[in-house]
């Protein structure tokens, strides 16, 4: 494509969701021999108790980066020796970090957490967000709850 680079930009949150768009996002950069970019967004907590702001935010980050690092550890490894890997935590709401680190991809991928159309419209969605803003294809994996019934499922007993 031109205009872009053959980059995957995955969003993660530590949820099964965002473990199975990782794991997804790795084999697909294997495949197509593209680097995968890691981006964790967080926001940070209101003013709590005498904590500065400032400390409140470290703490934040520092939340983010622990289980960035811990996920990555735990769903990315089998990959690393065949995906060129790059990790961001960046500070804000998920849907504008995201589409600020997929400005340069070729893809851009994120969990479903799956909570409806009605957790949706009361407080938004992520993946829906990326999808109405995105400038490259959005792949949204659903979380591994949510996969499809086998078909012998469906038939009556």
């Amino acid at each position: 494509m031109s205009g872009t680079h053959n980059v995957i930009v995955v969003g993660v949150d530590g949820s099964p969701a965002s473990d199975r768009a990782l794991e997804w996002a790795m084999q697909e950069g294997r495949r197509r021999g593209w680097t995968v970019e890691v981006v964790t967004a967080f926001g940070h907590a209101p003013h709590v108790g005498g904590l500065a702001e400032s400390t409140v935010t470290r703490q934040a980050r520092e939340a983010a980066e622990t289980a960035q690092v811990s996920q990555i550890d735990k769903v990315a490894m089998p990959y690393r020796d065949d995906v060129t890997l790059a990790c961001e935590v960046v500070e804000g709401p998920p849907v504008e970090r995201l589409m600020d680190a997929a400005r340069h991809a070729g893809l851009l991928v994120v969990g479903s957490h799956g909570y409806g159309r009605v957790h949706e419209i009361l407080v938004g969605s992520v993946a829906a967000g990326c999808i109405r803003n995105a400038t490259c294809p959005v792949v949204v994996l659903p979380a591994p709850h949510l996969e499809p019934l086998e078909p012998q499922a469906l038939q009556p007993r």
